[in-house]
């Protein structure tokens, strides 16, 4: 299958032509709201008629309540709170009044509603294809926890296809530089494990280990990513079973090792794995990843 990035850096700012109904979109949303945050914030819980979570940012915590039946929430540690229109807009770092069609677009994307038509005469008109609702997302946050970049993964029948958002810029474009995956996590570890993917770093996440990724993958230009996290760490990098994914883990070892990482090791796959197997492969077969 074609695996597709798509960068836009030099992408026109997306403007949309057809107006959003933002009550019918805040009623759907109201109607799924434990799945809504669930998804907007893996690291928050449900507690009764409530979802508690650290801060806007998603961080663990119970200090910010929402309210599972009306979408207020509050944080007790700030005293914000608001509408869950409100809440969406913080955590993508957004004004809820400037940036409220593009809020909106957001929320309508995740509850699958049809995106709009671009004008025929927008540059980059691939850019800009109906891909659908995405099948994944993945926040990018800096060592304090804030979120730095999200992408997205669309699964349409030419291939898988990924979307960077840069939440400085409010732009479909990675952010120069290119930030690590689980900042947070790598901060307060010794050891770090640098795979191809964000797939692949969440399943390692989930089974108990700090794992980051480049955005990208195996693609991502090593000269454009911000290496420093790793400064002083032991670092193992897991490629993926292929010729590309070994030639990234050798340029991806010398950046590494050029922050001043206090070691760096290439993982050699097991002969008898197919290709492309990775880390998230490892975890569903119940490898022994210690081993």
């Amino acid at each position: 299958m074609k695996n597709k990035w798509l960068d836009f850096n030099d992408a026109q700012e997306q403007g949309a032509t057809q107006k959003r109904d933002a009550e019918d979109v805040k009623r759907r949303i109201l109607e799924r709201m434990p799945e809504y945050l669930a998804w907007l914030f893996p690291n928050g819980k449900k507690r009764g008629q409530k979802f508690v979570l650290g801060n806007v940012h998603g961080k663990k915590g119970k200090s910010l309540e929402v309210e599972l039946g009306s979408g207020l929430w509050h944080d007790f540690e700030s005293g914000e709170g608001g509408d869950i229109i409100s809440l969406t807009a913080a955590h993508q770092s957004l004004d809820p009044q400037r940036d409220f069609p593009e809020i909106i677009e957001l929320m309508a994307e995740w509850l699958g509603m049809p995106s709009f038509t671009p004008p025929a005469s927008v540059g980059h008109q691939e850019e800009y294809e109906d891909l659908g609702h995405h099948t994944g997302k993945w926040d990018y946050h800096d060592a304090e926890g804030n979120l730095i970049a999200c992408v997205y993964r669309y699964d349409t029948p030419e291939g898988k296809e990924f979307r960077p958002w840069d939440v400085k810029t409010r732009k479909t474009k990675a952010p120069n530089p290119r930030p690590l995956y689980n900042q947070p996590g790598v901060k307060v570890a010794d050891e770090v494990l640098l795979v191809e993917g964000e797939k692949a770093a969440q399943a390692l996440i989930e089974s108990g280990y700090c794992a980051t990724t480049a955005m990208n993958g195996a693609k991502a230009p090593t000269d454009k990513t911000d290496w420093s996290p790793l400064k002083g760490k032991r670092v193992s990098l897991w490629p993926d079973n292929d010729d590309a994914g070994l030639e990234y883990a050798f340029s991806a070892a010398k950046a590494i090792d050029d922050v001043g990482a206090l070691s760096v090791v290439i993982l050699k796959p097991p002969a008898d794995k197919p290709e492309k197997w990775d880390s998230a492969d490892a975890v569903q077969e119940g490898f022994d990843i210690d081993h």
